[in-house]
């Protein structure tokens, strides 16, 4: 009769430890607006559960998973489960149909979900807030560029504490922040104004999504001071206040660009003009020339290449390019600057550079040129293995008192970083052995402890702060895990554990 209420009792404990068991999807993001990430999440407190390898939603592949795992005990009982989180960008609605998952010998069948893409409704002229994109141009080629405002406007009889707006993005596109917002009015708004430059760098159609604005607005809660009956005490001043934010988000409308390609795979586009000059025509050999390359003109000029040349028996030396550009009225304007230095034995020409690009205003390819420059090498010396070279930059001119003053200076200057150093190491070495005194203490606990473990249960718990720690540590928890709830017969080797807690202590 025992037998029999024993078998009662643990079919019950498996049946409703059976219908608790839970394998399920949960959605984290039930609606999203378009842009947004979506996620979803796979959860199972069943032992020896495996999950399915999802690439895609739709026609969505998954760009992030993780994957979690949570011991808990409560009241005595203990529980784990195992979650896996799955993130995808869809554009428009989209189903998650079901996924079989096996455990523990069974097969279970998440749920279908569904999650919401929503279209941000732009807000419109006449709503308190108003968030707008603007382009000069919807139809452009490679390279050239557009002029972008990001327009906020708010009421003036309405109020905000707090303003975040992100910026705009855009693939394929190079976009540049152009100098501060400016403020003005218009009508009963006040409006901000932010200019931002785009150059398309591939050709194609692209949408540029709504931007999206935070609009924070600051809201005083008074926490009455009823506890206190004392009529000295009724005054509004011993009344606390706490201050919160309440955000309001706010939305532009969105742009459709199309991109036209350049020809002949062209990516520089614009109107430029292109100088050189050397800054002698006769040398002595062994003596550099510096040619300088000036580029001026309006377009997306950070592209422009950094030149090279190759003159035989010429040693070259190509300084990396320097560009400045500002942005005046609505053109991008800048200039290209580059030195390279020249070294030769004998005569030599610097040959023509040029310069391809789409012209803004002919609508064609054109090629501009600079001028061949002859350079005299007199003097020459064909023995000389020896082949120096200068640049306006690579001068250097130190006088011989500096040098003395600085060899002093320097003396000083070690031996203080070498008292710092000391003091420095010292300090680490008491620190590293203090804390090395700390853990042996924490680990004899660990040791003296795992001795006194009177059962699975009590060396489990032991051990669950150390789960991380070392795959011996993992292997023997599972073992009792298996001991513990699916009555297994593991032995454990208490001595192993002891042992690796003793080489810690020793180390």
């Amino acid at each position: 009769m025992k037998n029999n209420l024993g078998k009662i009792f643990i079919l019950t404990i498996l049946f409703i430890t059976g219908l608790f068991a839970n394998v399920k999807l949960t959605l984290n993001t039930p609606a999203i607006y378009e842009g947004e990430l979506a996620s979803f999440t796979i959860t199972s407190d069943i032992d020896d559960t495996t999950f399915p390898q999802i690439n895609t939603i739709g026609n969505y592949n998954i760009l992030n998973r993780a994957s979690s795992t949570s011991r808990t005990y409560i009241n005595g009982n203990y529980s784990k489960k195992v979650s896996y989180t799955y993130s995808f960008a869809p554009k428009e609605d989209v189903i998650i149909p079901p996924f079989k998952i096996k455990a523990d010998g069974k097969v279970y069948e998440t749920r279908v979900a569904k999650i919401s893409v929503i279209k941000a409704n732009a807000s419109k002229d006449g709503e308190d807030f108003v968030l707008e994109i603007k382009a000069d141009k919807k139809e452009v080629k490679v390279g050239e560029s557009i002029n972008l405002d990001v327009v906020f406007k708010y009421k003036l009889d309405s109020r905000i504490d707090k303003l975040q707006m992100n910026e705009p993005k855009l693939e394929n596109f190079w976009i540049k922040k152009v100098g501060e917002a400016d403020k003005s009015s218009e009508n009963d708004y006040i409006v901000f104004t932010q200019k931002y430059i785009l150059f398309p760098q591939k050709a194609g159609e692209y949408d540029l999504n709504s931007i999206e604005a935070d609009v924070g607005k600051q809201i005083k809660r008074r926490i009455s001071n009823d506890f206190m009956n004392d009529s000295f005490f009724n005054d509004p001043f011993f009344d606390a206040v706490t201050n919160r934010i309440s955000w309001q988000k706010v939305y532009s409308n969105s742009l459709h660009l199309v991109v036209k390609p350049l020809p002949n795979n062209l990516e520089l586009f614009g109107d430029y003009t292109l100088e050189t000059s050397v800054d002698k025509n006769e040398v002595n050999a062994d003596q550099p020339v510096n040619l300088s390359i000036n580029i001026k003109g309006v377009g997306n000029i950070d592209d422009i290449q950094k030149y090279t040349l190759n003159i035989d028996n010429v040693v070259t030396y190509a300084e990396e390019p320097k560009i400045s550009s500002s942005f005046e009225g609505n053109e991008y304007k800048g200039t290209f600057s580059q030195k390279i230095a020249f070294v030769s034995q004998s005569d030599y020409t610097i040959p023509e550079l040029t310069l391809t690009y789409f012209d803004k205003n002919t609508k064609q390819v054109k090629t501009i040129h600079s001028q061949a420059i002859n350079i005299k090498v007199n003097n020459s010396n064909q023995n000389s293995s020896k082949v120096k070279i200068e640049t306006s930059n690579n001068i250097p001119k130190v006088s011989s008192n500096t040098n003395v003053q600085d060899v002093e200076k320097d003396k000083t200057t070690k031996y203080i970083i070498l008292a710092i150093c000391i003091l420095l190491v010292g300090l680490a070495l008491f620190i590293f052995f203090t804390k090395k005194k700390t853990d042996k203490k924490v680990e004899k606990n660990i040791i003296r402890l795992i001795k006194k473990a009177k059962n699975d249960k009590e060396l489990f718990e032991l051990l669950l702060p150390y789960s991380k720690k070392n795959k011996l540590i993992e292997d023997i928890q599972n073992q009792l895990e298996e001991n513990l709830y699916k009555n297994a017969k593991n032995k454990i080797d208490k001595k192993a554990l002891i042992a690796f807690f003793e080489d810690e202590e020793a180390e």
